[in-house]
């Protein structure tokens, strides 16, 4: 069923963008510090991941926004240092709002809810689940005003916990989801020029 609301889904946000005369598709380069501490402690501290975005104007500079981000990471084991896999994704929606402050530079800031899911590989066994959360951002858009390609770089914070992991481990297992985020993108402005 949900994959018969794409295509009209798809269809409304691009005749809204042809009707505003934008709509921004951008594809970018995520770096994450996980929130949580106990993923940090057998993942690292940092994850660097694709990311996908598009924001499509309202009225104004008021948007809808959207993006899609995954990644994946391998760890050990805190006490017998065997593989374990970590993985994240999250797709996020929500109103944004763009203030151009020259005719080169844009300022850009938003929030909105995610959608964010994880899996857990360890041990010969997977731990899985889904969670929605909040998604905050603001950064700087470089977009000439006669030009169609922009550039940008954005601080964010996507958010979700998950109080208990698996009903089957014993004792409470929690995990904070996403965490502080930098993206550096680029991308293009389509159905119009002014």
């Amino acid at each position: 069923m949900k994959k018969l609301l794409i295509v009209p889904a798809l269809l409304i946000f691009v005749a809204t963008a042809a009707a505003e005369n934008r709509f921004f598709l951008a594809a970018g380069a995520n770096f994450l510090r996980p929130a949580d501490e106990g993923y940090r402690g057998i993942y690292g501290n940092q994850a660097i991941f694709p990311e996908m975005s598009t924001a499509i104007r309202l009225v104004g500079g008021l948007c809808l926004t959207g993006s899609l981000g995954k990644f994946s990471r391998t760890g050990a084991t805190p006490d017998l240092g065997l593989e374990t896999i970590g993985k994240q994704s999250y797709i996020t929606a929500g109103l944004g709002y763009i203030l151009r402050v020259s005719r080169l530079v844009c300022l850009e800031a938003g929030g909105g809810f995610a959608g964010m899911s994880f899996s857990e590989e360890a041990l010969g066994t997977s731990i899985k689940g889904k969670r929605s959360g909040l998604m905050a951002e603001g950064g700087l858009l470089i977009i000439p005003e006669d030009d169609r390609v922009f550039m940008g770089v954005k601080v964010g914070y996507l958010s979700a916990r998950v109080d208990d992991l698996d009903a089957g481990l014993e004792g409470l297992q929690s995990i904070r989801l996403g965490g502080l985020r930098v993206t550096v993108s680029v991308g293009i402005q389509l159905f119009g020029s002014d």
